[in-house]
């Protein structure tokens, strides 16, 4: 029970039975470790070992975002393959972070997933020392704990770099500035360095950080010519150069999306898949991994996984 991190065996004396299976040599055996959480789990009762997904969304809300409800279903089938339930929880007016963790605990929950926030720089208090966790993407910032995240860099360079291959001269970036704080700037910093890196001083383009001002934005493609626009949410500022310029689509300007769908309405779009459901599939491998060995609690060494995303060609940014 010491070396499985078991809580009904105190710190000190975890620590010192450790040091002496060091001294002796031990270490342990993966296959055997994996039979014996299997058996342990299910000697009691065939009951799913329950885990939470957290958000301050709900869940019909973050059903209809479709990243988001992908990293869920990811989340939710890899699961249920590792022998869990993973039920959705909502933090708002009738739930406080407080009385979450109360609950959390009366339910038996070790494991928390904390899905994506829309607001950057985001906190929960659910008190950590009960529960091990894992965070989706960056915008959970407080507590730090291990998180898996798509890989933002690798992501905008293969959008970039497939563009240059389909002909393209002047890329530029279109996101709001709350969009790239929540994920601590990894857009723009992305951006800028292939911009720097691949493209002469002459197609450097100062991304457009408020696409939802009319105005600027439309001051900002007269300046500066775009050829392609990147980014996350493109379709109001592509309304208004349409509108007030007349632009035709993707003749005089192209454009491809960072979180292309794989399916729906926007199927046609050029961009990057960030495969979501596997990120959400990851959080819950390391969320595993560390049930199994019994590691609740915020992690000493907070992991962060990064997932690559691939570029699908589509209408939208046609070869030149």
């Amino acid at each position: 029970m010491a070396l499985r991190n078991h809580p009904r065996v105190s710190a000190a004396t975890r620590v010192r039975i450790k040091q002496l299976a060091r001294d002796m040599g031990y270490t342990q055996n993966p296959e055997v470790a994996r039979l014996m959480n299997y058996l342990r789990r299910n000697r009691a009762e065939k009951q799913l070992e329950p885990l939470a997904f957290v958000s301050r969304l709900s869940q019909e809300a973050l059903e209809a975002m479709p990243t988001f409800n992908r990293h869920y279903r990811g989340a939710i089938a890899r699961a249920t393959e590792l022998g869990y339930r993973l039920d959705y929880h909502t933090i708002g007016k009738d739930m406080t972070e407080a009385r979450l963790g109360r609950v959390l605990q009366n339910r038996g929950v070790r494991g928390i997933i904390i899905g994506p926030q829309m607001e950057p720089e985001g906190r929960l208090n659910l008190q950590w020392d009960h529960f091990a966790s894992v965070a989706i993407g960056y915008s959970f910032l407080q507590p730090e704990t291990s998180r898996v995240i798509n890989d933002k860099m690798q992501s905008v360079y293969l959008a970039m770099m497939s563009l240059k291959k389909l002909g393209y001269r002047r890329p530029a970036l279109v996101i709001e500035q709350w969009v790239d704080d929540r994920l601590r700037n990894h857009w723009t910093g992305a951006f800028l360095s292939c911009q720097f890196r691949h493209w002469p001083a002459d197609a450097h383009i100062p991304p457009m950080m408020h696409p939802s001002d009319r105005q600027q934005t439309v001051a900002w493609f007269k300046r500066w010519r775009p050829d392609v626009l990147l980014g996350v949410e493109l379709a109001e500022p592509i309304q208004f150069l349409v509108e007030d310029l007349g632009l035709r689509l993707p003749r005089d300007l192209a454009f491809a999306v960072f979180d292309k769908q794989p399916d729906g309405p926007w199927v046609h779009h050029a961009g990057i898949n960030q495969r979501s459901e596997r990120i959400g599939q990851a959080a819950i491998d390391i969320l595993g991994g560390y049930l199994m060995r019994n590691e609740i609690g915020l992690p000493d060494s907070p992991q962060v996984v990064s997932l690559p995303g691939v570029w699908v060609d589509g209408v939208t940014a046609p070869a030149r």
